[in-house]
């Protein structure tokens, strides 16, 4: 036993450490909760149910061949793979240029920050309406064109399948900007400026500097971003669902549009609508392994190369 201030003596080691109580109540919920809804939704899964006291109808995998084999859910994955890609892309491209622009002096860089940093801070269900009005038949959009003459490009972008989700996507990428110029910046803040002097004094210009310097240093942001952007394209419901409702004719569904849609409707099948949800969470789970494990090889890569004193 140890003495303790005032004399006391301890007399055991209790039963539960100071700092894990604080944390028992959030681990409870997670496991209770939603672990427990976890493992409830793949029991469902194997069962014909439409809620409440409507009887369940056991159908084996069933509910997995259906998903499977309908065209939505394939066209609720091809969505999920572009919205991605591109919002990715456009991300990292406009975080690093907007991020290296305002390292540098720039007037009124204080405003031009808060401009870009604007859409990430307010919620998608206030941003929605704007992004309706300005999409809509009579929305801004439309009005500009007329305005340059371009009247014959007018549509409404919203209400048909070939560009309701490229809506959605411009939605999302003007969303994501700001958050990449946030890290980008940051990273790019710890950067040791006696090296980009280092590379001024050798010649570099300030496209090499950031290629060869700048770029390399902020690598670790760019993998984040892109783990963060595809969970984000798996479970992308708020902004499509108050912009399009995954529609019209499914081009703009989702995977979390597609298991909402099938648990609203009035011909319900609880049980489809979780396999879906199951098969969601084995995509993320299996994508997140992946992830990885090929940056665990990479970095097990670098540490053999620089052990072996090899530039990599």
């Amino acid at each position: 036993m140890q003495e303790e201030k005032g004399g006391r003596r301890r007399r055991g080691v209790p039963l539960i450490p100071g700092g894990f109580r604080w944390i028992i109540p959030a681990l409870v919920i997670s496991v209770g909760l939603i672990y427990y809804s976890i493992v409830y939704s793949g029991y469902i899964s194997f069962f014909d149910w439409r809620g409440g006291r409507s009887p369940m109808n056991p159908v084996g995998v069933d509910n997995y061949v259906e998903a499977f084999t309908d065209p939505v859910f394939w066209t609720a994955i091809r969505n999920t793979v572009v919205y991605f890609v591109i919002v990715f892309a456009v991300q990292v491209v406009g975080g690093v240029f907007f991020a290296a622009a305002l390292h540098s002096k720039v007037w009124l860089g204080g405003l031009y920050k808060v401009i870009i940093v604007i859409p990430v801070v307010v919620a998608p269900a206030t941003l929605a309406p704007a992004h309706i009005q300005v999409w809509q038949s009579n929305g801004t959009v439309n009005a500009i064109l007329e305005a340059l003459g371009l009247g014959a490009l007018t549509q409404s972008w919203i209400g048909q399948s070939t560009t309701s989700l490229m809506v959605v996507i411009l939605v999302g990428c003007w969303g994501s900007i700001g958050f990449g110029f946030i890290l980008y910046f940051g990273a790019m803040t710890q950067i040791d400026p006696e090296m980009i002097e280092a590379g001024r004094v050798d010649g570099a210009g300030n496209l090499r500097i950031l290629f060869s310097l700048v770029l390399p240093n902020v690598k670790p942001i760019t993998i984040s971003l892109a783990i963060l952007n595809l969970i984000t394209a798996l479970k992308l419901f708020d902004n499509v669902w108050l912009i399009t409702q995954g529609g019209p004719a499914h081009s703009s569904e989702f995977l979390g549009t597609m298991i909402y849609s099938e648990i609203a409707a009035s011909d319900r099948n609880l049980g489809y609508a979780s396999a879906l949800s199951v098969i969601l969470l084995v995509i993320a789970v299996a994508t997140s392994i992946i992830i990885q494990l090929r940056s665990r090889e990479r970095r097990a890569k670098v540490a053999k190369a620089v052990k072996a004193g090899v530039d990599v």
